[in-house]
């Protein structure tokens, strides 16, 4: 696949072709079915919970359930250095007309030093985003 350095810091690549045709439309095949309103957890409760500044709707994917989930989680491995071991799961958002996930940190900050503990991973180290269209 192709990469493109997008931004130094923080370090932003950008890969393309990273996902064939084939594969988009399986997980969007495997997550349609499963598509609820997306949640945020509390970072003083822990509580999952909508919010009005997230609107869309998401799925979670795990790798052992279709092959095609198992090689791109394997691809994200070989791409980053990772493990998938201690990641959360594939995640599909589907943002539909008009929805939005306004500016926000995807790791966790000194205020809320405890965002991930509940799921024994630590803090994020990185995220990857793949764009599609329904």
């Amino acid at each position: 696949m192709k990469e493109e350095d997008e931004w130094d810091s923080p370090h932003i690549v950008r890969y393309l072709e990273m996902l064939s045709d084939e594969e988009i439309e399986k997980i969007k095949e495997l997550a349609k079915p499963r598509l609820a309103r997306a949640t945020v957890r509390d970072p003083k409760t822990g509580v999952l919970t909508t919010a009005n500044y997230r609107v869309s709707k998401s799925a979670w994917l795990e790798g052992e359930e279709d092959p095609v989930i198992d090689r791109v989680n394997q691809r994200i491995e070989d791409i980053t250095g990772l493990t998938v071991q201690t990641a959360e799961l594939l995640q599909v958002a589907n943002y539909g007309v008009g929805g939005q996930y306004e500016p926000h940190f995807d790791f966790s900050r000194k205020e809320e030093p405890d965002a991930f503990k509940r799921l024994g991973t630590g803090n994020r180290l990185a995220t990857i985003l793949n764009y599609g269209s329904i």
